[in-house]
């Protein structure tokens, strides 16, 4: 006798049932009803600072880093003790509309204790009283004995789907590996734990330089579309506000775009990266081949050069700056003659 039931879905179109209109997102971009995500930073960069400043954005909605927040209600599950809560809501409250749980296991939680703290959060879900559940750090409330052993790490997360099904956004504080790693994949765990999740961030910060110390940049991937990859913001602390500043490869281009077209002036045809970088100004500092491809790149969505060939080994790209031709050839007209009777 069969136990389950297997919901099958066609993949013409989207039905009702199968495909109901989505939840708006609670902090657009980020933190969306139904969905896990994962902020991870290293020690004292600033995630509990940016979490603190989202969470009083929830009190009435608005916005946060410059995008959209609908007000709701949080539970912040945390390993920090309740007097060190207590000092940090006397230096910035946050309001009734968020409570901490602190501590709220001696020691590691077991599997039951853990399936019963999530039971509670869906019933608190039910009474219209939860929308975003928040887990600081993860690893300190994962049952089990490890966060790289695969099957460990999905039983121990399985139970929060109990809370993205009943229309929680749910957002987990961690830690990143020892190791250098790709943007993307610099969470402590194998590849489990970030398989799991529906948006991955990672904190860093902003550059090594004592003016930028407030300053910090977050970087996104999702499954879903409408994330911003990329948001540089700082803290004033004085005056205690987010604000959202250049992004450090908006302000590097800029800094250093007038040695590229110094490079690229008056040439006809185009020319690959390297090929530019060999020829850059004797009184500018050489960037590396990767941060000009990139910049170069950046150009190129922005219409600021042309790029022609075909990106391969075999075909490299080949930029160069416009010319009075180009507009012609957009229409798919040849341009005029010039000179034969001037």
């Amino acid at each position: 006798m069969r136990t389950n039931h297997l919901r099958r879905m066609t993949l013409d179109a989207p039905d009702a049932e199968t495909a109901p209109e989505p939840a708006p997102w609670l902090w657009d971009g980020y933190l969306k009803p139904g969905d896990v995500t994962l902020l991870t930073s290293v020690w004292k960069t600033g995630k509990t600072t940016l979490l603190t400043g989202l969470l009083r954005a929830l009190a009435a909605g608005g916005s946060f880093l410059d995008r959209p927040v609908r007000p709701g209600r949080a539970w912040v599950v945390s390993e920090e003790s309740p007097d060190l809560w207590a000092e940090r809501v006397r230096r910035r409250p946050v309001g009734r509309h968020v409570e901490v749980l602190p501590r709220p296991f001696v020691g590691r939680p077991t599997p039951d204790e853990w399936a019963d703290l999530i039971d509670q959060a869906v019933a608190a879900r039910v009474a219209g009283e939860l929308d975003l559940f928040v887990v600081d750090p993860l690893a300190s409330f994962l049952p089990g004995r490890s966060e790289s052993e695969p099957t460990t790490v999905l039983e121990s997360l399985a139970p929060l789907h109990r809370l993205t099904t009943a229309g929680v956004a749910v957002l987990l504080l961690h830690h990143p590996r020892r190791q250098a790693a790709e943007a993307g994949s610099k969470a402590r765990g194998g590849g489990a734990l970030l398989g799991f999740m529906d948006l991955t961030m990672e904190l860093t910060r902003y550059s090594r330089l004592k003016s930028d110390a407030g300053r910090r940049l977050l970087f996104a991937q999702s499954r879903r579309t409408g994330v911003a990859d990329r948001i540089a913001y700082e803290w004033d602390a004085a005056a205690d506000e987010f604000r959202v500043v250049a992004d450090p490869r908006e302000r590097q281009f800029e800094e250093n775009w007038q040695a590229v077209t110094a490079v690229l002036q008056g040439r006809s045809k185009g020319i690959t990266h390297q090929e530019i970088r060999r020829l850059w100004p004797d009184d500018a500092e050489r960037p590396s081949e990767s941060t000009l491809y990139n910049w170069l790149n950046l150009a190129h969505a922005k219409k600021m050069v042309r790029r022609d060939g075909r990106g391969s080994s075999a075909d490299p790209w080949r930029y160069r700056l416009e010319n009075a031709n180009d507009a012609y050839y957009d229409r798919g007209e040849l341009p005029p003659l010039r000179g034969l009777f001037e």
